[in-house]
């Protein structure tokens, strides 16, 4: 199944695709030709290089992604296709198959009922504290919990879906 990430947020550059390369990269060796190659293929297609390119050694990796997912499509096992630009003329498959590991429940409330000062967040309807939101954050490829906030700035339920062992 193929998950679609864009390429910017506010305007500004969101690094997904490095962030998303940086994870694979330090999970095994097997990427390491497969990156020159998809890489090769971005400039080829859009001209440029990846956004963060000349900077990618500084960026945390996103190593899972949050959805809406609806249906509950997705569950472990399921293959993942990366891609930008989904459904238009310049779709592009920016890394190669990988494998969805698990899926956590995600509930983030903004109800004020749970906590008083910001949004509670949930995985698998437990309370999550402060030092776990943040890792949550930055491995979802948010710099900070309020970047974090700013993307996700209503009352949400989804899932998060897993490509490496993290677990929450």
């Amino acid at each position: 199944m193929k998950l679609s990430f864009g390429t910017s947020f506010h305007n500004q550059p969101n690094y997904f695709i490095e962030k998303i390369w940086r994870g694979l990269l330090a999970g095994s060796d097997d990427f390491i030709t497969n990156y020159q190659n998809y890489q090769r293929r971005y400039l080829e297609k859009f001209g440029v290089c990846w956004d963060g390119e000349d900077f990618g050694e500084f960026m945390e990796p996103k190593l899972h992604t949050i959805r809406k997912d609806l249906d509950n499509e997705w569950s472990a096992g399921k293959t993942i296709q990366l891609v930008i630009n989904l459904n238009a003329a310049d779709e592009f498959q920016f890394a190669p198959q990988i494998t969805c590991t698990s899926v956590q429940r995600i509930h983030i409330d903004y109800s004020g009922l749970i906590k008083e000062n910001g949004p509670a967040v949930f995985i698998d309807y437990q309370l999550l504290d402060q030092e776990t939101l943040a890792r949550l954050a930055i491995n979802d490829g948010f710099p900070t919990i309020a970047d974090f906030f700013l993307y996700f700035n209503e009352e949400f339920a989804g899932n998060l879906i897993h490509w490496t062992p993290i677990r929450y």
